[in-house]
């Protein structure tokens, strides 16, 4: 999977593996004792929970050529942008012919399949497909929605807890109803989020 530019709506699965090892592992804090590869587990198990409809991760593909078609990811859910030499191509809804104007491309959804108008193919023309993911993926290069962050932590909390022995019920509780309450106002926001812009 290709490594994906991040921006200030996104955050790495990386990054938020980090960051919740120091804001929730350690002495005196919610979760005492976890090892790196236990909270990693959990985040890519949540990231997959969760799935497409609430965190929708982007992808970057970089081709050094542009292809007369391009077999998109089994993740790829929709095109946020196509780019080939700094120029923005567009999307047309209907296949690509030979006498097409440059600048265009055309997809089909069914065997996820990119076709390129014949002016734009060619050596050297650097082509960049940024995609969205249904997220079920273990790259932790995956760019997640900031709007999703704190959800994503709820769930990584309330699953490592309810992975241990001897873990308060009460706790468990009061953490479930935070991992839905997070969820379901991440569902919300993410609806109103145009990440095709």
């Amino acid at each position: 999977m290709a490594a994906t530019t991040l921006t200030n709506a996104f955050i790495s699965l990386n990054d938020v593996i980090n960051n919740f090892i120091i804001s929730y592992t350690g002495p005196g804090k919610l979760i005492p004792d976890s090892k790196r590869t236990e909270v990693v587990f959990h985040a890519r198990r949540c990231l997959q929970e969760f799935a497409y409809e609430t965190l929708k991760s982007q992808f970057l593909v970089d081709l050094a050529d542009t292809p007369h078609s391009y077999t998109l990811p089994l993740d790829f859910v929709g095109v946020v942008s196509v780019v080939s030499n700094g120029v923005t191509l567009e999307q047309i809804a209907y296949p690509i012919g030979a006498d097409e104007p440059s600048g265009k491309y055309s997809i089909n959804y069914t065997t996820k399949v990119m076709n390129f108008s014949t002016s734009n193919v060619g050596t050297g023309l650097n082509l960049k497909i940024k995609y969205l993911s249904n997220a079920l993926t273990t790259d932790e290069n995956a760019a997640i929605p900031k709007l999703a962050e704190e959800a994503l932590y709820a769930c990584m909390v309330y699953a490592i807890l309810a992975n241990r022995e001897k873990t308060d019920p009460n706790l468990l509780q009061r953490l479930l109803i935070e991992k839905i309450d997070k969820l379901e106002r991440s569902k919300s926001r993410l609806i109103f989020t145009n990440f095709f812009e």
